[in-house]
């Protein structure tokens, strides 16, 4: 085997190598609003959030319970998850056209890497921004809880640290969920406005009423969307949450889902839609 034959073999890979992921990486980055917004969701948003509580608390504490109470933990990680899905839906539909909307696209495919490479390398680049930023503002409210969440009223139970994992994982998955749909919905429609509307209309609107109302003819179908199997599998230590849109707080009223069946909705949705806008991409005329 010639080193021209190698080098051809490793620009067809389907893997993509660090480089690639790296300079996608690099691209997200560089985008400064975005990355602003991306820290605001994530991070900020907790802080502020404790913050104003704290406020409240040492200004009337008859009135309004710690800073670090469980119902605080529970509503600060279901707005972090509503706000969190948002940010990763707009990452990655940024993620998924940034080649097409900078004109670069042409550029990439005349250097003969693999395509599917290409689209595979935006995934961890992506997520790698994602994942660490929502880890540190869920690392405060774990935090926030733990330190200024006693003396509890009688009856009441600080969340113990499995609890708070399992919330953290929860809470990372429906990341992980919002950014590869968003990079596949985008690479598929090649833009990124309505693919970014499209998905906050179906977390903020229609996915809390298809939680909180059973059609009793389309039972099935409801239990299809990612965000009613995302909500049956919520850890009990979010209960109680107020979420935002419709339905407020109030518990999920759709039949309780067989765990295979949420993993295969769950697991359908990341597959499927970075199935989608693989294929997309590989066929998109250059």
């Amino acid at each position: 085997m010639t080193q021209h034959s190698l080098a051809a073999g490793q620009r067809s890979s389907w893997l993509p190598p660090l480089p690639v992921i790296g300079a996608k990486l690099l691209e997200l980055r560089r985008r400064r609003v975005l990355m602003i917004v991306t820290v605001a969701f994530t991070v900020a948003l907790p802080v502020i959030f404790y913050g104003i509580r704290l406020i409240f608390h040492l200004g009337d504490p008859a009135r309004y319970a710690l800073a670090g109470a469980p119902s605080a933990f529970a509503t600060a990680v279901t707005v972090m998850d509503e706000f969190g899905f948002i940010i990763a839906v707009t990452l990655g539909v940024t993620a998924g056209t940034t080649d097409l909307t900078d004109g670069m696209f042409r550029h990439l495919v005349i250097t003969g890497r693999s395509r599917l490479a290409l689209y595979l390398a935006r995934i961890p680049a992506g997520l790698s921004i994602l994942l660490s930023l929502a880890a540190v503002g869920f690392t405060v409210a774990c935090l926030v809880t733990g330190f200024l969440g006693s003396p509890l009223p009688a009856g009441a139970v600080i969340p113990s640290p499995g609890a708070m994992t399992d919330a953290g994982l929860w809470l990372e998955l429906d990341l992980v969920i919002g950014f590869t749909v968003g990079l596949g919905l985008g690479s598929l429609m090649g833009q990124r406005t309505v693919p970014v509307i499209l998905l906050i209309v179906l977390e903020i609107i229609i996915t809390p009423i298809m939680s909180n109302h059973v059609l009793p003819f389309f039972i099935d179908g409801q239990r299809l969307l990612v965000g009613v199997a995302m909500d049956q599998l919520k850890p009990a230590v979010l209960a109680g949450g107020t979420r935002i849109g419709p339905g407020g707080s109030i518990g999920l009223n759709i039949p309780p889902m067989p765990t295979w069946a949420m993993i295969t909705v769950i697991a359908g949705w990341i597959i499927g839609w970075s199935a989608i806008g693989a294929w997309k991409m590989s066929t998109r005329d250059a």
